[in-house]
């Protein structure tokens, strides 16, 4: 209101689109975002726009991620569990619930996930990696390259085939070139190279070896697909009952139900007893996650509510009551079609093509109901025992990420409990989960469980509980004991959004497809 009492123009939580229009035509005064990138829960989406925009905008000096810390305060339950509480958790009213835990640390200085990325986009080096060389851009403004130790370390699907150290000397607010320091094999495959600049030793603020910038380029080498072709096994068995359609080959059994509309049944490793039973409950197609903060603060419950039922209940396809069944030369079909409680109703479509190894091939298909909003996610929700809690994957990583929060992830092949996998905000909500996986094993203490994979690369969560438990709990100490392990691969989930928590929608760029037919494909396969 009073533009000559200031010497810059500060705003905030002013989309980075809405800054570079105002620049346009406001070119007196630099701009800086006093608040921006309101981190409250599972958030930081689509930051790199910002950091972009102050890259190629003089003008524009960027702004102050809100906040720190999650502003939280530890109470104990009824039962003496300590948990971190938020707004009314003492019986004060009005208050603002969660709205304070919006910090990249938690309430006890540990990294949020949200760190990986704030690290990534903050960092002082930009590098670029080609098939021969590798560039450093220095944006330090007194300190060369040279104070670093770069190593380049070349590695397939986790295992690492080359590592070198080069010497580099680029000056502040220069660039350099070097060359690559090994060769990319011609062996087919999907090669990492990866660039780190870490500090030679100890300092004051970090120890030896602390990673001060970094990147990754990955190159394929075409000539074999990612994930391997099924096993040239004997073909399944087709055992066609009443109720039930049996699928069998010599080290599995697949059940498939004709009352109860999916796959109800499927033993791995096949012995005297009959087998392993890996899942707990039909595999259900799923539109759903717990909402996070932000959609919360849009209003996105009362908006996707249709995609929630269409997760939670749905009954056969009226033209198409039973499954249909195809016998093939090497595999077995099984189609099911349901009709989903959306408003106007939607169709989706389940195909399990079953092969004499015991792989299953699933393409999962959704026609949604005309103007229905975007999905929160589109993939399927299996259900297995709480004992496959090691998680093993090839994706992105190593914490989690989403389609708008994966600067700061690399490729590579990483572990976890899933146990620990649901990330501790202080109201549970959508987390965990990893973009651009390719495979992903879900195992007990001797390594046998399921094993699931797409060629082209999903999102893919493993958690102690589904997403409508995770919504009903209020704070971590009251999910439900841990019973299950729930597998979530997806085509897609909503990124996570984080101009600020109170309006902001996710990008268009970073949401499910709207108003057309979506597939989804992927496999699955017991493990002995």
């Amino acid at each position: 209101r009073y533009p000559e009492t200031t010497d810059v123009v500060s705003q905030m939580y002013t989309p980075a689109a809405e800054i570079e229009e105002w620049l346009r035509t406001h070119r007196d005064k630099p701009f800086i975002l006093c608040e921006y990138a309101h981190a409250m829960g599972n958030s930081f989406g689509a930051v790199d726009k910002y950091l972009d925009l102050a890259d190629r905008e003089p003008l524009f000096q960027g702004g102050f991620i809100w906040d720190f810390a999650d502003q939280a305060v530890r109470l104990t339950d009824r039962w003496g569990q300590e948990y971190f509480g938020y707004g009314g958790d003492c019986g004060e009213a009005p208050s603002d619930y969660e709205f304070s835990a919006n910090g990249i640390v938690f309430a006890d200085r540990t990294p949020t996930p949200k760190l990986q990325e704030v690290r990534y986009l903050y960092q002082p080096f930009r590098i670029s990696i080609s098939h021969d060389e590798i560039e450093l851009e220095n944006r330090y403004l007194f300190t060369s390259s040279s104070g670093l130790e770069c190593v380049v370390t070349l590695s397939r699907e986790g295992t690492v085939l080359a590592e070198s150290a080069i010497d580099t000397d680029v000056a502040p607010g220069r660039s350099g070139a070097y060359p690559l320091p090994m060769t990319v094999p011609r062996t087919p495959g999907e090669y990492a190279i990866d660039v780190s600049l870490r500090l030679p030793r100890a300092t004051a603020w970090a120890p030896a070896g602390h990673e001060v910038a970094w990147e990754q380029r990955v190159i394929v080498v075409a000539g074999t697909p990612s994930v391997p072709s099924p096993a040239r096994d004997e073909p399944p068995t087709l055992v066609e009952g009443i109720h039930n359609i049996g699928v069998r080959g010599k080290h599995f059994l697949a059940l498939f139900s004709r009352l109860h509309g999916g796959l109800v049944s499927y033993r791995y490793g096949l012995t005297s007893d009959g087998g392993r039973e890996l899942f707990r409950s039909i595999p259900q197609p799923n539109f759903w996650h717990a909402p996070t903060s932000n959609e919360r603060g849009w209003g996105m419950p009362f908006r996707d509510g249709h995609w929630l039922l269409a997760s939670r209940y749905r009954e056969p396809l009226p033209s198409q009551e039973r499954p249909v069944v195809a016998q093939h030369a090497d595999h077995v079909e099984v189609r099911y079609a349901y009709l989903l409680p959306t408003t106007p109703h939607s169709e989706c479509e389940v195909v399990y093509r079953v092969y004499g190894s015991g792989r299953v091939e699933v393409t999962l298909s959704l026609r949604p109901g005309a103007g229905l909003p975007d999905l929160p996610e589109f993939g399927m929700l299996f259900t297995a025992d709480a004992a496959l809690r090691h998680l093993r994957w090839y994706g992105d990583g190593p914490d989690e990420c989403y389609v708008d929060r994966r600067g700061g992830a690399r490729l590579g092949v990483y572990t976890a409990d899933v146990r620990q996998e649901l990330t501790p905000y202080v109201r549970p909500q959508e987390s965990g989960s990893r973009t651009g996986v390719r495979w992903a094993t879900v195992t007990d203490d001797r390594g046998a469980g399921l094993r699931f994979d797409c060629a082209d690369g999903m999102e893919l969560s493993a958690l102690p509980w589904t997403p409508f438990e995770i919504e009903n709990a209020r704070h971590p100490v009251e999910l439900p004991p841990i019973q299950h392990t729930v597998v979530r691969p997806a085509l897609m989930r909503r990124g996570v959004g984080g101009d600020d928590s109170w309006g902001a929608t996710t990008h268009p760029e970073f949401r499910v497809p709207q108003g057309s037919d979506l597939v989804f494909r992927f496999g699955f396969q017991g493990m002995r």
